[in-house]
């Protein structure tokens, strides 16, 4: 097939796609529109790259200056989310009481900064991640925030999956790259490496999945089969990008993130939730055991394609300890790799990493002993609330359930904890919780309204039947 009819073929399944959810899965409000735009974004490539105006960074200079292009295009996406949520009337303070452990997180960061030996640079970084949270706000403050979520997260899915497939069978030179030392061919597909397409392609598919199966009852109204096929093909494109991407981690992680859909979907499961703490802590000990012992590590990742040094990143992160920081207070908020040891590291390793390959690692790095804790308490509290909206019988809560813990293990491989990406949104999404009440003079307007409607001659009290009025009426009963 040409690749022109294929790309036309695409856009008009996405256009479709995107029609039929006009009733059941209808954008609220436009400032939806605003958020959708952000995820693209920060689930593909920079917007410079799309445009022709960014390079990949080959010097540290290119990774310190950054692109101009990004930075007004986010800074504009922030700005139309504050005054949103300046009209909306938040209330700033219920939302630092109910995420106190969130809120420390990224108000430690934020000091960091001084701290830092690219202050300027930390602050646009750490602008850019309290951008993630205005755009969940946004989200949070409308009439159905559940809704406004599945709205948003089904247009991501149905916009990255079909094109990464049309990119990367149809137009090699946006959707594949090749290894610059190997030569051998890898696919990004909306994405620049392969990796960050894992992260999308396991985010998607959760949310697909759990739209087809998690969420179904007997009060749900039928899919009728023409939306089922669409959502079947959409599946059948993902399945087919993961095993081209070869991403081990995104496939364990929707494999595990779908395990929780269906099993907390199940009427048994209420009773096992009560302990989810003291799985939680059992889980993470046999993780600890299997890295621990040798054989059994080395039998893991053989079962999921991988060697035991994680294709090198065991290596990097020994010599990432060994780098001279702060252990206390870290390095500050992202500017490790923007000073002597990326230095060190470039000098020593040729693909020159950006990023430490492990979530916590690199949080160490930025924020040292007290980022990491405050990142592990933020989490841990995340896990504790879910827990009770599961309980209460949140689907919704399932899905973040799901995304919390497979955050939590894909950040074992990969630094996506405070990065402009797809993974790190979706553990926001998990961890925050904002109740928007109604807006005071809403509220005025309709107390109003009901007190009219009880001094009106129309609705006022019936008659009372003579049954009635003996129970009522004394003289009656004398």
């Amino acid at each position: 097939m040409p690749r022109q009819i294929a790309l036309y073929l695409c856009l008009a399944f996405i256009l479709w796609l995107y029609a039929r959810d006009r009733t059941s899965r209808p954008m609220t409000s436009n400032m939806l529109w605003i958020v959708l735009a952000w995820i693209m974004i920060i689930g593909s490539k920079p917007f410079s790259l799309w445009f022709g105006g960014g390079v990949a960074p080959e010097t540290q200079d290119d990774y310190l200056e950054g692109s101009p292009l990004d930075r007004y295009v986010f800074l504009a996406l922030i700005v139309v989310g504050l005054v949103a949520l300046f009209r909306r009337k938040m209330a700033w303070g219920r939302l630092v009481s109910s995420n106190g452990w969130l809120v420390a997180f990224f108000l430690y960061y934020g000091i960091s900064i001084f701290w830092s030996d690219y202050p300027f640079v930390a602050f646009k970084r750490w602008t850019k991640d309290l951008g993630n949270i205005v755009m969940i706000l946004v989200v949070l403050t409308e009439s159905d925030p559940i809704r406004a979520f599945e709205a948003v997260l089904a247009r991501f899915a149905y916009f990255a999956v079909p094109l990464s497939t049309v990119f990367i069978k149809y137009f090699p030179e946006i959707g594949r790259y090749y290894n610059r030392w190997t030569w051998e061919p890898s696919f990004c597909g909306i994405t620049t490496n392969k990796n960050e397409l894992g992260g999308v392609l396991f985010v998607s598919g959760l949310y697909l999945l759990w739209d087809l199966f998690g969420r179904r009852d007997a009060a749900q109204p039928r899919r009728d089969r023409k939306d089922l096929l669409g959502r079947w093909a959409l599946v059948a494109m993902l399945f087919w990008l993961l095993a081209v991407a070869d991403s081990s981690t995104a496939v364990v992680c929707l494999i595990v993130g779908t395990g929780i859909i269906l099993f907390t979907n199940r009427p048994q499961a209420r009773k096992h939730l009560q302990h989810l703490g003291a799985y939680s802590l059992t889980f993470g000990i046999v993780v600890l055991l299997l890295y621990s012992a040798p054989g059994l590590s080395e039998a893991f990742f053989s079962l999921v394609g991988r060697n035991s040094t994680l294709t090198g990143r065991t290596d990097l992160w020994a010599d990432l300890l060994k780098e001279p920081i702060n252990p206390l207070l870290g390095a500050g908020y992202k500017s490790f790799w923007l000073g002597a040891g990326a230095e060190h590291m470039w000098a020593k390793y040729s693909f020159h990493p950006v990023q430490a390959h492990n979530g916590y690692l690199e949080t160490y790095l930025n924020g040292g002993l007290i980022g990491a804790s405050l990142l592990l308490a933020m989490i841990i509290s995340a896990g504790g609330k879910l827990k009770q909206e599961m309980l209460q019988g949140s689907s919704f809560g399932t899905l973040r359930f799901a995304f919390l813990v497979v955050t939590v293990f894909y950040n074992w491989t990969e630094a996506m904890f405070n990065a402009m990406s797809l993974v790190w949104m979706v553990v926001l999404i998990a961890a925050l919780n904002y109740r928007h009440r109604p807006l005071p003079s809403v509220q005025h307007a309709e107390t109003r309204q009901v007190n009219l409607q009880l001094k009106s001659p129309a609705i006022s009290r019936p008659t009372p039947l003579p049954r009635e009025r003996k129970v009522l009426d004394p003289a009656y009963r004398k």
